[in-house]
Parts: C-alpha cells; structure tokens; sequence
C-alpha cells in the first residue's frame, strides 16, 4: 500500500512540473512578436546585431553581439570589437538582459568587461546557465583607444526564448 501511494505521489509531481513549465512556455510564446526597448521577441536560436562606425578616418570599425540558445537551459553571448588599426586598448562589455513579462521591461542578467592592448580584434565569448521559459538579448558596448582617439558604438540584438 506504501508503495502504490509513493508510486500516486511521484507521478502526480512529476505531471505538475510538466504542467507548470506548459504555462511557462505557453505565456512566453504570447509575447512573440513584441517589440520592447528596440528588441523583436523570437523564437529564434540566434539573433546578431553589428554596428559600424561611419566617421572617415576613424579608428573603429565595428562591434558585433550575438546571443545564442546553447541548449539545456544556457546562453551564450559573444562580442567582438574591430578596429581599422593596431590600437592602444580595445575594450568591450556584455550585459545579457532578461525579459520581465510583468513589467514589460529588460533587465540585466549578468554582465562581463574586458579589454587587450596592442591589437585590432576583440572577441569573447561566455555561455552561462539561465532560467527557462523568459527571452534573453545581448547589450555591447565596443570601444577603441588609440593615442588621444577614443571612439565607441553600442550594439543590442533581439531577444530569443529560452525553453
């Protein structure tokens, strides 16, 4: 008898945490579609954003964020900074946002900053674990140093579910 309502028990959870995690999902695909602070809602496993720098004779080309759906619940958000030229330091930071569904508003998750000198390329790279069923993007701010130059451009991609 023990084991028939230990049995009742164990399937009743588990069909309750399948159930909970359908509505989950199920609000978050209603969301599709939004546009919320410049980022489109997707369903999509990886979305891109680049801007270039359009002043002649600058030092800084480019800053480029991605935001991938890494699988089993994880994320990973790239940056790359690319510059014209060899420069003094190249910097870049990383925020990846979560959606807040309530409020309709981002907010940052986690963020990341580094920097190198004496080069013309930047790229990083972090996979990390986030909270199933929200929409996550990808912030970056790309710079570039060179003597007294001092250039930057600002990138945001749209936000991708994370089932």
């Amino acid at each position: 008898m023990k084991i028939h309502k230990m049995i009742l028990t164990l399937l009743s959870v588990i069909l309750l945490t399948n159930f909970t995690s359908s509505i989950v999902r199920a609000e978050a695909l209603d969301n599709l579609g939004l546009v919320v602070d410049g980022s489109l809602l997707t369903n999509k496993l990886e979305v891109e954003d680049t801007t270039m720098k359009l002043v002649r004779g600058n030092i800084l080309n480019k800053g480029t964020a991605k935001c991938t759906n890494a699988g089993d619940g994880k994320v990973t958000a790239t940056g790359l900074t690319i510059a014209h030229v060899i420069c003094d330091n190249l910097y870049l930071s990383l925020s990846l946002d979560k959606y807040n569904p309530e409020d309709q508003t981002w907010s940052s998750f986690k963020t990341w900053s580094v920097s190198e000198q004496e080069t013309s390329s930047l790229l990083k790279s972090y996979t990390i674990d986030v909270d199933r069923g929200y929409f996550y993007r990808v912030r970056g701010n790309h710079a570039a140093e060179d003597g007294e130059t001092y250039e930057s451009v600002e990138t945001c991609t749209d936000g991708i579910l994370i089932k």
